[in-house]
């Protein structure tokens, strides 16, 4: 599975976190705006975290998310 994202600003890595219903998680970090998961579990559902690292932490405001089935994707989004 293939995720990406757009940049944030000031970021300098980024951790995608695949969480598993059935209790497996995948791990992958990256200094790119793409990550992808060649270890998860046929079955289950996923819920996908990217976490923007640089010197000053915070809080992303307003996010939204939807699943797009037909492209067997989500959209995640949030105020800059």
């Amino acid at each position: 599975v293939a995720v990406s994202w757009e940049p944030s600003k000031g970021a300098r890595s980024y951790t995608t976190v695949a969480q598993g219903n059935g209790g497996y998680a995948s791990t992958c970090t990256s200094n790119e705006t793409t990550c992808v998961f060649s270890d998860l579990l046929c079955g289950l559902n996923y819920s996908i975290t990217v976490v923007a690292s640089d010197e000053t932490p915070c809080v992303p405001q307003n996010v939204t998310a939807q699943m797009v089935c037909s492209d067997d994707a989500g959209i995640v989004s949030w105020e800059e």
